[in-house]
């Protein structure tokens, strides 16, 4: 009994932890990938915002577009406001990625006599 007892103790004394300059040096690596990726992440996060707003707009000139060719080009230069394409062109209005509250503060379409279309969406 003593000896199963005592061949245990040996094993522990064995074991071997990480020593203080390991940790330390585990901790300033991890430091500087965080300090590397937080900011990629950020640019990466306002980028996207940046290319969901111009599909946005891509797609309410689309819908403008369509809106010509199916009643044809106004008498005169004439301003929508986005959500007048929502019942036939376009399913809703689009909401805006780099705003808090999801809203354009401004949303309107304006197509000229000659059908060119120009959209305003802030």
């Amino acid at each position: 009994m003593k000896k199963g007892w005592l061949e245990r103790m040996k094993a522990v004394k064995s074991e071997k932890g990480f020593t203080l300059v390991e940790l330390l040096a585990t901790i300033v690596i991890l430091g500087i990938i965080a300090a590397i990726a937080v900011p990629s992440i950020g640019a990466l996060i306002e980028n996207t915002k940046t290319k969901a707003h111009n599909a946005n707009v891509e797609q309410v000139e689309e819908a403008a577009r369509l809106k010509v060719l199916t009643e044809g080009a106004p008498a005169s230069d004439t301003t929508y406001d986005v959500a007048d394409l929502v019942s036939d062109y376009l399913n809703e209005v689009p909401t805006d990625p780099r705003a808090n509250n999801g809203s354009y503060t401004t949303a309107t379409v304006t197509i000229t006599t000659d059908g060119s279309v120009t959209v305003n969406l802030n």
